[in-house]
């Protein structure tokens, strides 16, 4: 075996002459399509992102997978797929919640996912290679997170409380434009401001609506000096031209047909990346998932690990063909569909034909829009568009040239001059459907598939070795995430196969593996 004296500083010897890594910061808001400058919207002013536009390279084509929160984050922290996770249903993680404590949504259990693949936080990887990894402060990625994905995950959480060049990957997450900042920074606005806000076409025109949108970009304007901030601070510190930086949102915008819906609206999102190398600018169409973040972190960083992600990295790459998304249930509506995007087409599967496009979520009620939406449904004075929404059946299928119709106005179907580009689609689409672990069960049947009796399993007892220079793990399980520390740290070390752990105090170890009990073993000197 191949012994590794550990630093308990965490350093890599790359760096031990000044920092040569690069930095990694994540801005990253929350229920945004593309309201910005960038994407050809200035009805906010956004002077600090635009800033960051400029020095960056603007994706015209990401994707989250879900166009919700939980699952969405799921994703870009193991850059996996929450239908391969199990995490695509919104809501089935509870923090707080006690053993076998029943969901009202769905009379199921509260479950933290445990996937048939190896799967692991890639921020582990960070931390095993020196990097200080700090989450300010959301995590809410619909699983138990790991307890060894972070140095800090607080509202204290920043980059500054790194050792002296330690490089460093930090998030900072803005709530400011969530879709309860619809309701709750809504004002009365003059009528000049509504007449001057712009509303998608499928929308009624109605002042209702008007002042949702106009708060959505006051919300934005708020965002853009949040992340001013930030940035600032990361100029003041001088690291500014050694980060490479990620703005993005964690799915599409908070109104009703956007939030929650597997169109263009609700799985597309903005996104820049402001790259060290400043030849990298301007803007490309080609495909991004959120799968694809983590790998590229950990491909920029020059840093490999033994099993894969079903992400590809795309750093100064361009290899991915299709995107795909899924929606399952939302709270207590379920709607299982899947969707395939490629270069301009894009299919989707509804999985029930029986049910209308809309889902009703209580808490989305709160929200004006939705309110006119129903009052206008109820008295048959809808638009064509939101009248088909409301609907009691949908199609099987539907296809879309996303490159020119944003909206998906227009179904191209039961178009024969499609027929070539839909067959392809359909390959492609179900291929990926059949090769995920649980896109294709139900929740019932799928927590049936992870669990016996909804009993959370045991993972096996961790060993120590003992050796004249220091101590050895053994961890005794497969594809098991091992920390340990001294009993009197607060901060769990990342173990890596081989390390040798200088004896000093009372040491304990961490076990953690996704949909099992996190072990926690105490060895006395």
């Amino acid at each position: 075996m191949k012994i590794h004296i550990f630093s308990l500083f965490l350093f890599v010897s790359a760096y031990c002459n000044g920092q040569e890594s690069p930095n990694f910061l994540w801005l990253v808001c929350e229920d945004q399509s593309l309201f910005f400058s960038m994407y050809g919207d200035s009805s906010a002013n956004t002077p600090n992102i635009n800033q960051l536009a400029k020095d960056g390279l603007v994706y015209q084509n990401c994707y989250t997978p879900s166009p919700v929160c939980a699952p969405s984050r799921s994703s870009l922290i193991t850059g996996m797929y929450p239908t391969t996770l199990g995490t695509q249903h919104m809501r089935a993680y509870k923090k707080s919640a006690q053993s076998n404590t029943i969901n009202s949504h769905n009379s199921l259990p509260y479950y933290s996912a445990k996937p048939k693949k190896p799967i692991r936080f890639f921020t582990e990887d960070l931390r095993a290679n020196g990097y200080y990894c700090t989450n300010n402060s959301k995590e809410d990625y619909n699983m138990i997170t790991s307890p060894l994905a972070w140095d800090d995950s607080s509202k204290e959480a920043h980059w500054r409380n790194r050792e002296d060049d330690q490089p460093f990957f930090s998030v900072f997450n803005f709530n400011i434009t969530h879709e309860s900042r619809i309701w709750k920074n809504n004002t009365k606005y003059s009528e000049d401001e509504l007449k001057e806000v712009s509303i998608p076409k499928f929308f009624p025109d109605h002042d209702g609506i008007k002042s949702d949108i106009v708060t959505n970009y006051k919300n934005i304007e708020k965002l853009d000096k949040q992340i001013g901030l930030i940035i600032n601070q990361l100029k003041a510190d001088n690291l500014y031209e050694n980060t490479i930086i990620f703005f993005f949102s964690d799915h599409g915008g908070p109104f009703p047909r956007y939030k929650r819906s597997i169109y263009e609206t609700g799985i597309k999102v903005p996104f820049i990346a402001k790259w060290i190398d400043y030849n990298n600018t301007g803007n490309t169409n080609q495909l991004v998932s959120f799968v694809d973040f983590a790998p590229t972190i950990l491909d920029a960083a020059k840093i490999d690990r033994e099993f894969s992600f079903e992400g590809i990295s795309f750093f100064n790459k361009d290899k991915r063909n299709y995107v795909f998304a899924a929606t399952d249930r939302f709270d207590a509506s379920t709607d299982k569909r899947r969707s395939i995007r490629g270069k301009k087409f894009k299919l989707i599967y509804n999985g029930d034909t029986t049910s209308s496009v809309y889902q009703p979520v209580i808490y989305r009620q709160k929200m004006k829009t939705m309110q006119v939406l129903d009052s206008l449904y109820k008295t048959h004075e809808l638009n064509t568009y939101f009248s088909n929404w409301f609907s009691k059946n949908k199609e099987r299928f539907e296809l879309y040239e996303v490159s020119e119709d944003y909206y998906e106005t227009k179904n191209l179907i039961n178009n024969p001059k499609y027929e070539r580009i839909r067959k392809i689609l359909h390959h492609h689409l179900f291929k990926w459907m059949e090769e995920s672990d649980f896109g294709n069960m139900n929740e019932s049947a799928m927590l049936d598939s992870m669990f016996t009796n909804y009993i959370i399993p045991k993972l096996n007892m961790p060993e120590l070795t003992i050796t004249d220079l220091g101590y050895l793990i053994k961890p005794n399980n497969l594809h098991v995430s091992v920390g340990w520390r001294y009993k009197k740290e607060k901060k769990w070390n990342i173990y890596k196969k081989g390390d040798l752990i200088l004896p000093k105090d009372d040491l304990e170890v961490l076990l953690f593996k996704p949909g099992y009990e996190v072990l926690i073993k105490d060895f006395e000197k």
